[in-house]
């Protein structure tokens, strides 16, 4: 019988927050001033690679906002235009990108909707009928097909920095490798889709993967300068050593594979990588449909890794946050103001289609204003207390926390900020309330259609 009173005497507490003025969210404009202020008199820069940056980034730092790349020179002069999918869920289009990027060749960027989450544009449609990503349009020709993509931009832009190896051994060794890379993309996917009996063959491809790391005399897989293969290996690697763990519990990262570690390491200090990026819980959550499905093994490492990239552990998504060090599963740098003030300004500036694919109405509004100002202040200033927001606020803050997407919306420390943040609103808003978020499916992940944002994403 308490247990039903319960939520009777939270709309009581709510009624009588409200009459008294306990607290009052400050507004949406307020908010971004005081977003400026702590910014400015912090010293916190937010252009920087892998951040979400106040201004698009066509000279500097990349971006995964970015629509149009100049690296200093004329907007009039881009050749190319990349299309790539608006999540920056697709492992193809993560190999084109990191490869523009890195020989800084100017270009545009039109996003797609991939099947799985959204409808794809009639115009994009009229030039290829299967909506096929990645594709470039070069010098008003239209190409698909990542790897012959690639291919055609080395030989299109030869003024660039120079990323496949000419003619001869070195060429020989970087095709080689790329045929490891679709073994080992092959073995992946196998134990993905199956249960244990497919480990194997899958550590045996990571074994040859690390071997060749340590062989090549650099930290990358063709010595001491980034290559396409290196390109090539990211999109893999990166969601690799994810899914491996949440759906296995075989860590990847900080595991037995140290040249892979060390080779991780020395891309998350490039320009290219940081921007493009993403976090294992996107990742986790972006593969089922894509692939058809992923079999979790439910040993006991599995459920603990799984709980730890969900934030279901009581500890990851919550506030303190547990520190991330050198030897986390999802190692990171961090800048707890510098990732909290990125948050808050992905928030402030996409406000609009954030309340709207919450699916709440007002009270979800004020609760993420609340939101914003903890992350620019500090929890402490907000005087949020339990009882000044309708309490069905809380389930729209849930369901955002748990479709914020890396790198779409912003970085993976910012996300981590953000998730743990709306945890803690949503607690105080709705302390009874077991309940902790709508299901993501995996068949389809229509949920992040971005046509619910009204053409914002977060």
């Amino acid at each position: 019988e308490s247990s039903r009173l319960f939520p009777r005497k939270l709309q009581i507490l709510f009624s009588m927050a409200s009459r008294r003025g306990v607290c009052t969210a400050l507004s949406w404009s307020d908010l971004a001033s005081r977003l400026q202020q702590v910014t400015r008199s912090s010293g916190v820069n937010l252009d920087e690679a892998g951040r979400r940056g106040m201004v698009e980034a066509r000279d500097g730092p990349p971006s995964s906002q970015a629509l149009v790349r100049t690296f200093g020179g004329s907007e009039s002069q881009i050749r190319l235009t990349l299309f790539r999918d608006n999540h920056a869920w697709c492992p193809y289009c993560h190999k084109v990108w990191l490869q523009l990027e890195e020989k800084k060749v100017p270009y545009r960027v039109e996003k797609i909707n991939m099947h799985c989450y959204g409808a794809k544009k009639r115009s994009f449609l009229q030039k290829t009928p299967r909506g096929l990503l990645p594709a470039v349009e070069l010098d008003g020709k239209f190409h698909i097909e990542s790897g012959t993509i690639m291919q055609l931009i080395e030989d299109a832009y030869p003024e660039h920095a120079r990323l496949m190896p000419p003619r001869g051994r070195l060429h020989d060794r970087a095709k080689q490798l790329m045929n490891l890379e679709r073994s080992l993309f092959g073995e992946w996917l196998q134990w993905l889709h199956e249960d244990d009996s497919a480990r194997r063959g899958f550590e045996e491809v990571l074994d040859i993967t690390d071997r060749v790391l340590g062989e090549s005399g650099g930290p990358f897989f063709l010595g001491k300068d980034v290559s396409l293969v290196d390109c090539v290996f990211a999109s893999t690697l990166e969601r690799v050593a994810a899914s491996i763990y949440y759906y296995k519990g075989l860590r990847v990262r900080n595991g037995r594979w140290t040249h892979v570690d060390a080779w991780f390491s020395e891309m998350e200090t490039r320009e290219s990588y940081k921007a493009a990026r993403s976090d294992f819980h996107t990742h986790v959550h972006d593969l089922p449909p894509q692939i058809g499905g992923c079999v979790a093994n439910g040993t006991p490492a599995q459920r603990a890794a799984a709980a730890a990239v969900d934030g279901t552990d009581g500890r990851s998504w919550h506030l303190p946050l547990p520190p991330l060090t050198a030897d986390s599963a999802e190692p990171a740098e961090e800048n707890a103001l510098a990732d909290r003030l990125e948050a808050a300004g992905a928030l402030v500036h996409c406000r609009e289609g954030v309340v709207r694919s919450s699916q709440g109405g007002g009270s979800a509004d004020e609760a993420f204003r609340y939101v914003a100002q903890a992350l620019i202040e500090g929890v402490d200033k907000t005087g949020l207390v339990m009882g000044a927001v309708d309490p069905t606020a809380a389930k729209s803050l849930r369901h955002t926390r748990d479709r914020i997407c890396v790198p779409r919306d912003m970085g993976y420390t910012a996300a981590r900020q953000l998730r743990a943040h709306l945890n803690w609103a949503a607690d105080l808003i709705d302390p009874a309330d077991g309940w902790q978020g709508t299901p993501i499916t995996t068949r389809d992940r229509r949920d992040t259609d971005p046509a619910i944002f009204h053409g914002s994403v977060l």
